[in-house]
Order: C-alpha cells, then sequence, then structure tokens
C-alpha cells in the first residue's frame, strides 16, 4: 500500500526517513542541481522539506507530493481539495507550455481519476505514443552496414579485400526504412522505464502493449534529456514535436534517470520558476489578440531574447559577458523595446516596504532597461492565498523608465472559457500600461 505525504513548497512535515533515504534524495539533487527535498530533525521527530521544486518523489512504498506554494493558505483549509486544483492547474499550464501531447480539453477527464501527477502524464504518453503507433510507425531510412551471403546495396569492397576468408560473403551498405530510428528509441526508452515503475493498473497494461508493438525498435540502456534535444524534426514528423516533448519531460524530470538504479525511488518534479515563466509567455502569444494593446500589437514577441544580443558589460573592453535575456521583448517595427516582460514565481509580502521583491532582481529590470533603452518593464509574479487584492504598483528609475510590478491569479479552471477570459482581462489591464 502506497502512502502519500503532501507537502507546499517550503513547507516542512513529519517524515521517517531512513538513511537509504538521504542517499536516493541526495543523488536526486545532484540530477536536478538544486535541492528538493531537505532531510531534518526538530524536537527529536525526523522531518522533510519541500523546496522550489514541485512534483512527485517515490521512496519504495512512500511517495511524496509536492504542491506549488501559491495554494497553501490557512491551516485548516482542505488539503485535498487545494492538491486536485493544483493538479489541475499544472496539467492546464503544462498544456500551454507545449509539453502535453493533448489538447486542453483532453485532459478534465483523467483529473476524475484518483492519480498523481507522474501517472497522469504516464497515461497522456502511453494515450498518444499507442494512438501515433496505430496510426503506422514513424519509420526513415537508415544506412545499415552488414556481411551477407547475397549482394545488396553497395558493395564495401575495401572491407571485403582486407577479409579474404569471407569470400563467400559480401561486406555491403544499404539503405533500411525502418522504425529503429533516433526519435523511435527515445520513446521506446521511456516506455520501457515508465513501465518498470508505473503503479496503476491502466498504464502498466498499456504500456505493457507498447513494449510489444515497438520490440523492434533498439532498447539503449541509457538515454539522457540532452541526447533528445539534439534530435532535429521535420516537416514529416513535426507531428509528434508534443509527444517528444512529453518524453523530455520525462527525462528533464530525472524521472528516469533516478529510477535508473532502483526502480522503487524515482522523481518527476519541476521548476515552477520555468513553468509560470513558459505558461505566461504562451499564454500571451496564443491570445496576443485579446491580450495587447493597438500599440503593442505590430511588436514581434521575442522569448528569451532569441536573436537579440545585449550584455552587461564587456571583459577588458573585448568580450561581451553577462547576456541580458528577458523573458518576453516586444520588439516594435523600428526595432525599439516599447515593453519588456519577466516573470518571478515568488512569494509578496505587502508589509515589507519593498513588497519582498529581491534586490538583485531590481537590479536586473534597471539593467534591462538601459540596455534595450526600454521605458516599462513588467515584473509578474503569482497572487497568492495571502494576497486578498491583486498587486498593481511601480518603481521609478528615472523620469522616463519604471518598472512595474504586478501579480497575476494563475489558481483557475483554464477548461473554463470564463476563467480563461478572466485573465486574458487581467493581463491586457497589466501589459497596457
Amino acid at each position: 500500500m502506497t502512502s502519500i505525504l503532501t507537502l507546499f513548497e517550503y513547507e516542512n512535515a513529519e517524515f521517517d526517513w531512513t538513511d537509504r533515504d538521504l542517499i536516493a534524495l541526495q543523488h536526486l539533487d545532484n540530477l536536478v542541481g538544486a535541492e528538493v527535498l531537505r532531510a531534518t530533525v526538530q524536537g527529536g521527530k525526523r522531518q522533510l522539506k519541500a523546496q522550489q521544486h514541485v512534483g512527485v518523489i517515490r521512496l519504495g512504498n512512500r511517495t511524496i507530493q509536492i504542491l506549488p506554494k501559491i495554494y497553501r493558505t490557512e491551516a485548516t483549509a482542505d488539503v485535498q481539495q487545494h492538491a486536485r486544483e493544483a493538479t489541475h492547474n499544472l496539467l492546464y499550464m503544462l498544456a500551454y507550455a507545449g509539453h502535453l501531447p493533448m489538447p486542453e480539453q483532453a485532459i478534465a477527464p483523467l483529473l476524475r481519476r484518483d492519480l498523481d501527477w507522474f501517472e497522469i502524464l504516464t497515461h497522456l504518453f502511453t494515450t498518444h505514443l499507442t494512438e501515433e503507433w496505430q496510426r503506422g510507425a514513424h519509420r526513415t531510412y537508415q544506412l545499415v552496414e552488414d556481411n551477407l551471403p547475397i549482394l545488396k546495396g553497395k558493395w564495401r569492397i575495401a572491407d571485403q579485400i582486407h577479409r579474404p576468408e569471407q569470400k563467400h560473403r559480401f561486406y555491403v551498405a544499404y539503405d533500411e526504412f525502418t522504425a529503429d530510428n533516433p526519435l523511435n528509441r527515445i520513446f521506446r526508452f521511456v516506455v520501457e522505464r515508465l513501465w518498470h515503475i508505473t503503479r496503476d493498473g491502466d498504464n502498466r497494461q498499456r504500456l505493457g502493449e507498447l513494449r510489444q508493438w515497438i520490440d523492434e525498435v533498439t532498447l539503449l540502456p541509457i538515454m539522457t534529456l540532452a541526447e533528445a534535444d539534439t534530435l532535429l524534426l521535420t516537416r514529416l514528423n513535426r507531428h509528434y514535436e508534443p509527444l517528444l516533448n512529453l518524453a523530455r519531460l520525462f527525462l528533464g524530470g530525472n524521472t528516469l534517470q533516478f529510477a535508473a538504479g532502483d526502480l522503487t525511488t524515482f522523481a518527476l518534479v519541476f521548476d515552477m520558476n520555468l513553468l509560470f515563466q513558459e505558461f505566461l509567455v504562451n499564454f500571451i502569444r496564443r491570445h496576443r489578440d485579446d491580450v495587447l494593446s493597438p500599440a503593442l500589437q505590430s511588436c514581434d514577441l521575442v522569448s528569451q531574447s532569441k536573436g537579440i544580443q545585449y550584455y552587461l558589460a564587456t571583459h577588458e573592453d573585448t568580450s561581451p559577458v553577462f547576456r541580458l535575456k528577458p523573458d518576453l521583448s516586444f520588439r516594435a517595427p523600428d526595432k525599439t523595446f516599447p515593453l519588456l516582460l519577466d516573470a518571478k514565481y515568488k512569494v509578496l509580502d505587502l508589509h515589507d516596504r519593498k513588497l519582498g521583491i529581491d534586490q538583485g532582481d531590481l537590479y536586473q529590470m534597471y539593467a534591462y532597461a538601459q540596455k534595450y533603452a526600454c521605458p516599462r518593464i513588467v515584473m509578474l509574479y503569482p497572487q497568492t492565498g495571502e494576497l486578498e487584492t491583486p498587486l498593481r504598483t511601480h518603481f521609478n528609475f528615472d523620469e522616463s523608465k519604471l518598472a512595474q510590478v504586478a501579480t497575476i491569479d494563475i489558481r483557475r479552471d483554464f477548461s473554463n472559457a470564463e476563467e480563461r477570459s478572466s485573465l486574458k482581462q487581467d493581463l491586457q489591464t497589466i501589459l497596457g500600461g
């Protein structure tokens, strides 16, 4: 029987961790590059404290589910209800960010089942891959070099000369139209590992069927996110992009690497900073006609300054260093920047004179304003349970430049058109100045 401990970001709770758990958590931290769960002892009791990542970590028959901090309110609140709401919103945010292979409306039926995030994402992956494979496996021409009793394709004469004892066989090279290609090897690797660690009966059955169907594809002993990221899609297999993005999500979430040594211990975690940024950028892009003012409609929307290179300084007056990359740049036809946007997944504090804004973040905005010659920077923060009303304020850098600070409520039912419309209106108000 699996027990589930639910935590919010930066919340701690009792958890009788073992030395083996500590080794596993340290391994996870090394993979993620940041601390995910901190093991502590308070009052003689062992505890775990969540950090900045959200997701699911399984340690043997115990599961830790970490929820976004924006759902945390009073201790008497219904944690299970918040867990359902958080799962619902995170799935829609992942869909908007381009990580899920299904349209948003297909997510709702999954939420009626009592599954954690990992099992829901596994279900999405297996369902979509099954549909694609039933339509026909993706096949490409792959160069095959072999030693055959018949002459086929190109005769590798140089190799043949060095093997005179093999005169009854031919060293050949030929193109084979096969499903055993780099894209399907990624899918095969993910299917194999998910089959070992899922605990949902339906998921295991679907993954078992997929293992049989894709048996012709080579199963690699290891697969990393870096290898998956080097795969370039073409116009012939572009429709696999959402499915590949979900496979990358598993690889990048450290689910499969973590599971490689111990199939009862794994993690699927997300950096909410990145997801918050990706969601807002893609939401604004998708609904730009409803969100942007007429003055901004003609702007190119450039995420992470792709193709734009501004640096904070030069090293010894030669090499530019410290590249500046706002989350979203609004570039006008005359190449000026009337607006820059940065999303900060941090909780503000209205009781603080500086609102709890990190000084380094404001320095960063000042650098953006100066180097991009931009009159207005928008800093978007998540609306939390502690903030009863949305925050709208600004800091002046000088007479012509300012940093606008606003909170945005993403604790919404994005399957509801009215809720999406409300978010559009909030963004229109903020971005319109």
